[in-house]
């Protein structure tokens, strides 16, 4: 195999190997994205138990108007991600990561100056919007560019690593609310805010230096052609199944309290049995890398939306089961299983489906893992603000009274109206995702690639992406130019 050009002077790219790191040495990257995968998440967590006594009680801020702002930071997220996944690798991977990490240290500071606006209600929300705003796009400009490192880094492990990640991000999640609790307890509200920003801020040290330094000559490169994936049926049925999962999670958060009352339970109490989601989650998702070894990627996405479905089904259940607590207790980890199911091959998934679409041109490689990360990171944004609507609209809609029965049709039928969609949806990508098609047709497949069937059934039984995505020795084919 020729020796490929060398994007990452610091990384070992010679023969077989082209973007591993040498694994004699600490592998450096992981360790940075792993430690500010954690705190980015528990950045966006800690906001949800001190925000909104501040904004209520202080700025006199109405709760529906709370709700907006919360969901500005997914929305921010949806709309970055799909331009980063577009010109990341045009802008610089590592400067964009830095920039973000910039804007992430201001944003989160300025939640902290907010308890000195509390007398200007338009200020406070004006504030408030924007840096909510902007914390959503600064962390999807980080998310979406450490996904789309791991397939250079370590093409060889992909889901390993995927689960890595996702399984600070759970931890993060989790891990916030005690984080801000302790800080809270300890030095105030502000402090929370400020200790959090500072180490965002300090963490542009070890990103500038562990990081690979960008490729300036990836502006001479072929662009991918928007208009060929916008028009493709697959990525698109991959990126509602996306949606529908993300929306099937976030879908009870407005709720899931409200709903936890009317079985006397506390809302401190609720916050943590809802965690319970977490841990399954996190559970999972290093279990299904090894699941991935053996069944096709499409298969895995499928059950993991129809296992959502089934959790949501479970949380609200028919007359015919008894409608107490613990059978939503039951139910939470049928999502959080799914969305480990979902969320680890989706960027293979979407690297499959383009590398397809574009017939494995190896000069297209690194726009290719670029688009996939922000296609992943945008619908999945997009379902966490899509959830919360359709949950609380829902809700709202049914709602007749406020006796426990009412609250309780209500909560069954979003949760029915949630499981319904994801069923659609499910339904959708077996055939707009080709689910129940071959996986490639071998004989043409080997001639595009230029190896032999029985190296091809090596990688096809491993579910790997090595000889579609990282083969230097493919000839060029030819491809529409980016309008």
């Amino acid at each position: 195999m020729a020796k490929a050009a060398t994007e990452y002077s610091d990384y070992d790219i010679s023969d077989d190997s082209l973007g591993r790191i040498n694994r004699n040495k600490i592998d450096k990257p992981l360790i940075c994205f792993c430690v500010l995968n954690f705190f980015l998440n528990a950045a966006v967590s800690v906001i949800a138990p001190f925000y909104p006594p501040l904004a209520k009680e202080k700025a006199h801020v109405s709760v529906s108007t709370i709700g907006y702002i919360f969901g500005l930071n997914p929305i921010g997220a949806f709309f970055f991600s799909l331009v980063m996944g577009k010109k990341m690798s045009h802008w610089g991977r590592r400067r964009c990561m830095l920039l973000g990490l910039v804007i992430q240290s201001a944003v989160v500071v300025a939640f902290g100056l907010l308890d000195f606006m509390t007398f200007n209600k338009e200020l406070f929300v004006t504030v408030s919007c924007v840096t909510r705003f902007l914390q959503g796009a600064s962390r999807a400009a980080y998310s979406s560019i450490s996904f789309a490192y791991i397939p250079i880094l370590w093409p060889d492990s992909i889901q390993k690593k995927i689960s890595i990640l996702e399984t600070l991000t759970g931890l993060g999640l989790m891990s916030g609310p005690f984080i801000g609790a302790a800080l809270d307890a300890l030095f105030g509200y502000q402090m929370i805010f400020y200790v959090l920003g500072g180490i965002f801020f300090l963490a542009l040290i070890p990103t500038a230096i562990f990081l690979p330094e960008d490729d300036h000559s990836i502006n001479k490169k072929p662009q991918l052609n928007s208009k060929r994936v916008i028009r493709n049926r697959q990525i698109w049925s991959l990126g509602l199944l996306l949606t529908m999962m993300s929306a099937g999670t976030t879908f009870i958060n407005p709720i899931f309290s409200i709903h936890m009352k009317c079985y006397n339970m506390e809302e401190d109490v609720a916050s943590l049995l809802l965690g319970w989601l977490t841990i399954s989650y996190i559970i999972c998702i290093n279990i299904v890398p090894k699941l991935l070894q053996c069944i096709d990627k499409k298969v895995i996405l499928t059950f993991g939306l129809f296992c959502s479905c089934i959790g949501d089904l479970i949380i609200a259940p028919l007359g015919i089961f008894p409608n107490k607590w613990f059978m939503t207790m039951i139910g939470l980890p049928f999502i959080g299983v799914a969305n480990a199911f979902c969320v680890l091959p989706a960027i293979p998934q979407f690297i499959d489906y383009l590398n397809q679409l574009f017939n494995s041109d190896p000069s297209l490689r690194l726009p290719i893992s670029d688009l996939s990360s922000g296609l992943f990171i945008s619908f999945y944004s997009l379902g966490t603000f899509v959830g919360p609507v359709i949950g609380g609209i829902v809700y709202d809609a049914f709602l007749v009274n406020s006796s426990n029965e009412a609250q309780l049709d209500s909560f069954q039928r979003s949760s029915y109206t949630m499981a319904g969609l994801q069923a659609i949806v499910s339904i959708l990508f077996i055939f707009g995702g080709d689910v129940y098609a071959q996986k490639y047709k071998r004989i043409r497949q080997g001639e595009n690639m230029g190896i032999s069937l029985e190296e091809e059934d090596e990688y096809e039984g491993s579910n790997k992406i090595g000889v579609q995505m990282f083969s230097s020795t493919q000839p060029n084919v030819s491809h529409d130019e980016s309008s």
